[in-house]
């Protein structure tokens, strides 16, 4: 529910009680109101017409009850009746009830079995005999139900209008309350961007806008992470390129020199020579894939026969996988060649191979197979491993992450740049036996929308 309707509710709820609790005390205080004044009026009433020299007998008190709205009982000094305006009152015992003047105003209350009556009382003389007596008007309850309506009406007015104007200046500073929280939700929307917004946010616009709050931390917790990577990896590109310019050359010499004392060295020896320039080999891949990190390969584009370049590799990399005892099987489609590096898909192809080694029980067997489709040629190797960690298949952890208690985590970061060069695209996934990785290799200039194929998948 939207905040706004909340505080109207709580507004009606809140206002509703207080119109309760406002017309009990209502109805108590109009009440008293209506009693004081009434009696004030009959004590009032009766001084004036104890004094007003009229002959107070029966028939000039009936005729009174109507002026005065009360019943009449003229008593002497010594309380007994002298007269009464008549009707069906208990006078007898309405006079053994009063046998005080009362409260210094004249006034106060009996009850009889006729029922409950107020009454006023003042002092004079009869201008006929000159005799002190005491004059009494009484009203019933039944009085008071026209004053206390009239007051309670107004009462319950004043309450009514003032509820209603609180609760539409709650409605507009709910409105203006929920505005504001809307476009702060907005702004920290709109300060990323570039980032998918989350869409099942859920509450009132105070939910929601703990949810942007928390979206927002998880995108600056994610932005200072790709931050900090990208300065280590530049860190790293300039190490990189250092050592792969100094180390080259060495490598380059001793590649020359090992096939020079081959030509020299007994048949029995030349195994030894071989594996020796296998690995010089390799390193040198080594060093193209640090200046690849680095940016500062120079690619020479041709076309590249992906088997060809996959059987190199497998060579290159026999040694290793005699010792860990696995077997690779390669099972290729007819494939068209591919625009490319050379280098580039030579260290593509031994940084996937050797983490597909690496991750596998020893007498696994890797595959390799292919195919070809609207995009490009597919080329998939699968191991038999424990699979991704899903840091990396959710993309968060490619650089510097490594399952390996050695190496800098780098293999997969490469292999994504050099297919990105290529115009291709490379899918990480786990399968029921173990990881597997496609690279998506598009075929002469052709370039892979990535966020179409991506939207496939």
């Amino acid at each position: 529910m939207s905040l706004k309707y909340r505080l109207i509710i709580l507004t009606i709820v809140v206002f509703a009680l207080t119109f309760g609790v406002g017309t009990l005390l209502g109805v108590r205080a109009a009440g008293r109101l209506a009693e004081t004044q009434l009696r004030d009026r009959l004590a009032n009433s009766a001084a004036a017409l104890a004094d007003s020299g009229a002959p107070l007998n029966d028939d000039v008190l009936t005729r009174f009850v109507p002026l005065l709205d009360a019943e009449i009982m003229v008593l002497d000094t010594e309380w007994r009746i002298v007269a009464h305006s008549g009707g069906d009152l208990p006078w007898d015992e309405i006079q053994s009830e009063v046998v005080s003047p009362g409260s210094e105003s004249g006034t106060g209350y009996m009850g009889t079995t006729k029922g409950r009556y107020f009454y006023g009382m003042g002092e004079g003389r009869l201008a006929a005999t000159g005799k002190t007596v005491n004059v009494f008007l009484l009203a019933g309850e039944g009085v008071l139900a026209g004053p206390r309506r009239t007051i309670l009406h107004g009462y319950l007015v004043i309450i009514g209008v003032t509820s209603l104007l609180l609760t539409v200046g709650m409605y507009i500073l709910g409105l203006s309350l929920v505005g504001r929280i809307k476009r702060l939700n907005r702004t920290v929307d709109e300060a990323f961007s570039d980032e998918p917004v989350q869409a099942d946010r859920r509450g009132d616009e105070l939910g929601r806008l703990s949810g942007a709050f928390e979206d927002l931390l998880g995108r600056l917790d994610r932005s200072r992470d790709r931050l900090l990577a990208q300065q280590r990896l530049a860190t790293t590109g300039k190490i990189a390129s250092s050592v792969a310019h100094e180390v080259r050359n060495p490598l380059q010499a001793m590649k020359l020199t090992v096939q020079m004392l081959r030509e020299k060295c007994p048949p029995d020896a030349r195994d030894g020579c071989d594996l020796i320039i296998s690995e010089i080999g390799r390193l040198t891949l080594l060093t193209d894939e640090l200046l690849v990190l680095a940016g500062k390969s120079a690619r020479r584009i041709e076309d590249v026969n992906l088997a060809g370049e996959l059987d190199e590799t497998v060579r290159l990399l026999r040694f290793q996988f005699r010792q860990r005892e696995i077997e690779v099987e390669i099972d290729l489609t007819p494939l068209p060649p591919i625009q490319m590096d050379r280098n580039h898909c030579r260290q593509l192809l031994l940084n996937l191979l050797l983490n597909a080694a690496e991750a596998s029980p020893r007498g696994a067997v890797i595959c390799v197979t292919s195919r070809t489709d609207a995009d490009g040629v597919i080329l998939r190797i699968s191991d038999s491993g424990p699979g991704f960690p899903k840091e990396v298949l959710q993309g968060h952890a490619e650089e510097f992450f490594s399952t390996k208690t050695t190496g800098a985590g780098l293999g997969l970061s490469i292999c994504r740049r050099i297919v990105a060069e290529a115009g291709g695209r490379m899918k990480l996934y786990n399968s029921d036996t173990g990881a597997v990785a496609e690279i998506i290799l598009p075929v002469g200039e052709k370039k892979i929308d990535t966020e179409t194929q991506r939207d496939r998948d």
